[in-house]
């Protein structure tokens, strides 16, 4: 077998074109999450098309059809981990499976009891068995991560297993930093001890052989998708039989019995084997649309896909080390998965790689500070490399977007001398990019059981040359910080609120004068009011116009300031009461992770917001606000007279008011043309 294997390019709408993009090259490196193989779109269609023509028929044949095929599922996964029938079902995920496992148990079985974990299992177990603990009467024992280490080794983990554990949560391979535990050791340890055992094998599932009856494991939990490409909702438990007999669940309806038509309100008894599980009618959809990358998998050599696997995750330590990029997985191939895991110098940094990865057509993903890649069966070796060389040069590009590290320039007198010589003459222009600010300015107004509302700006007089100050007129105000023209700074959003240096009266002022890249979009917002400036937008204006550079402002120009008369026009929100949100252009998420790459200072717009009207229905939502403030960037909004400004050549001047913890403040915005 040759790997990797190349999809077709994909076809859709922006929303479909942007999930998708990343089938073209090879640049897949998300087995640890969902997982695709060659053919799968195909394959899965195929799948749901049939299903949809069996239940939309108008008889009853289809309950053979479904229950046929989720026993199809069943039975795959029976071979997949060597279990006899009768001894796996299906569920929705891993943690409903862990939950159906423990409140089966024999009534005070694990009372007064130990439950094991380690620190690195998947957290939504670790939340779950803390929520069991105080009900079922046990103590959850988490073995914290060995001392200079990002992981739990074996020998913590069995040095924490004494006679007293009820019960342990054995993780094959973790999610967190892609560790692989000595199983063996693990099960035979547990049965010196006499605990029951529980295997997650999520992350390993698919990549390397499991079997459940060598060495004999109590039961089984795992996922679908990862390594088996198949979709959510297809998890599935695995229960030894010998232990079935004394496991009542406490979920249990009509499917939980030998014969389901069994309807005599008095006589329920447990199916004899692991159907006890199942409830009422099983979900079946899931375990079908898996079930074609299950029958795929089948006919795969997996000494062929490990080897694939290994020798990419060997090129990606390579690069890595070249980078001086620690790992957070461990080195030795014996002890991890088919993931690698990255530490990135901080989480803004590996978002900022991802994103821009993502704009590129390469799908990696990033918790907090580190980047996890896995590649697999359409990973293309080349794009490792392609990959790296990416983030090497979006680092140096964030490097550079900071006051002070750009290139040097001549003699700073001379700069100012001819600076203030050009304004003097009017060789220089100063455009004022600020709205007046008034009882008439346009607020944002949302949704008011969501949140409190930003007053409607007031201006009190104190006094005009009058009794109340004779020599002197003066006035006091009333409004929010994000009114009127106005600067967000990082701490404005919940993804920028770590940035010591977030807040108005800490932000760096070398960062508020800089080069602006102002995009015209008047014509497409003109045209159709929910405009997205993308990626691709941007690309093309820097091939006309030039790139953009670190540092650099970046605004999109729509001319929506010539509605700011009215406040009704200028928020265009929806008529329709039940919908939030409003019809005003904005950018992309992929528009905002492409700038983000390139190191941009910030962003702006003339609309009310930095995002388009309808963003918080993006995923995520409000990426501008979202993704900007966690890279410690700086935004800007409701600004005016961008049409007289040129697509590049002019400097950007915003002024923030220094306010105490201030998350943002109008301005007088200026341009220098």
């Amino acid at each position: 077998m040759e790997f990797p294997y190349r999809l077709a390019a994909p076809t859709g709408r922006e929303g479909r074109d942007t999930l998708a993009s990343n089938t073209t090259t090879g640049g897949y490196f998300l087995y640890h999450s969902i997982g695709i193989y060659p053919g799968k779109e195909e394959d899965l269609t195929r799948a749901m098309a049939e299903f949809s023509e069996v239940w939309s028929a108008p008889n009853d044949k289809q309950w053979g059809y479904v229950l046929r095929k989720r026993q199809d599922f069943i039975d795959r996964w029976r071979r997949l981990i060597n279990v006899p029938k009768g001894s796996l079902t299906t569920v929705d995920n891993v943690t409903e499976g862990l939950q159906k496992i423990l409140r089966a148990l024999p009534e005070g079985m694990l009372k007064g009891k130990r439950v094991l974990v380690a620190a690195d299992c998947f957290p939504s177990l670790h939340f779950l068995l803390q929520g069991l603990a105080p009900k079922m009467g046990f103590t959850l024992g988490t073995v914290p991560l060995s001392e200079g280490l990002p992981l739990v080794t074996t020998d913590d983990f069995l040095a924490h297993w004494g006679p007293d554990v009820g019960l342990a949560l054995l993780t094959w391979v973790t999610s967190i930093g892609s560790s692989k535990m000595d199983y063996e050791a693990l099960v035979a340890h547990g049965r010196q001890m006499g605990s029951l055992m529980v295997a997650d094998i999520t992350q390993g599932a698919g990549l390397m052989p499991f079997d459940a009856l060598n060495p004999r494991i109590d039961f089984v939990v795992s996922t679908s998708l990862k390594w088996l490409c198949g979709t959510p909702g297809a998890g599935i438990l695995y229960a030894d039989k010998d232990l079935i007999p004394m496991l009542t669940p406490e979920g249990r309806g009509w499917f939980s019995q030998n014969n389901p038509f069994s309807w005599d309100l008095d006589k329920f008894e447990y199916a004899p084997d692991v159907r006890r599980f199942d409830t009422g009618t099983p979900g079946s959809v899931a375990a079908i649309a898996s079930l074609p990358a299950m029958e795929w998998f089948s006919k795969q050599d997996l000494n062929d896909v490990a080897a694939h696997n290994r020798r990419l995750v060997d090129r990606v330590i390579e690069r890595a080390d070249r980078l001086n990029l620690p790992l957070h997985s461990p080195r030795d191939a014996t002890k991890r998965g088919g993931a690698v895991m990255i530490r990135m110098p901080d989480k803004a940094e590996a978002a900022a790689c991802v994103g821009a990865l993502g704009v590129e057509g390469y799908s990696v993903d990033f918790r907090g500070p580190i980047l996890r890649m896995s590649p697999g069966f359409v990973t293309e070796e080349r794009a490792v490399d392609a990959v790296f060389d990416m983030v090497e040069e979006v680092m140096i590009r964030r490097r550079r977007r900071f006051a002070g590290q750009g290139e040097k320039t001549g003699n700073p007198a001379e700069v100012l001398t001819a600076l203030a010589t050009g304004l003097a003459s009017g060789g220089v222009k100063v455009v004022d990019l600020t709205a007046q600010l008034g009882p008439e300015t346009p607020i944002l107004r949302l949704p008011t059981d969501l949140a409190k509302n930003t007053p409607k700006v007031a201006i009190h007089r104190i006094s005009e040359y009058d009794t109340d100050g004779p020599f002197w007129a003066w006035n006091w105000l009333e409004l929010g910080e994000h009114s009127g023209t106005h600067f967000d700074a990082p701490h404005h959003w919940l993804s920028g609120k770590d940035h010591p240096d977030g807040f108005t009266d800490t932000l760096s002022v070398q960062r508020l004068i800089a080069p602006a890249n102002v995009i015209d979009c008047s014509a497409e917002a003109a045209a159709d009011p929910d405009f997205l400036l993308t990626a691709a937008h941007v690309k093309a204006w820097e091939a006309r116009h030039g790139e953009i550079g670190p540092g650099e402002w970046v605004l999109m120009r729509t001319d929506w300031d010539k509605r700011s008369h009215d406040e009704e026009l200028f928020l265009n929100e929806d008529p329709d009461p039940y919908e939030d949100g409003s019809h005003s252009p904005g950018p992309s998420t992929d528009c905002i992770d492409y700038l983000l790459g390139k190191g941009i200072v910030g962003w702006g717009t003339q609309c009310i917001g930095t995002d388009a009207g309808m963003a918080g229905k993006f995923s995520p939502p409000f990426p501008a606000h979202n993704f900007l403030h966690r890279d410690n960037c700086f935004g800007l909004a409701s600004l005016c007279n961008l049409d007289q400004l040129p697509p590049k050549g002019a400097v950007l001047i915003v002024t923030p008011l220094k306010i105490k913890d201030g998350t943002g403040s109008p301005i007088r915005a200026l341009a220098l043309v």
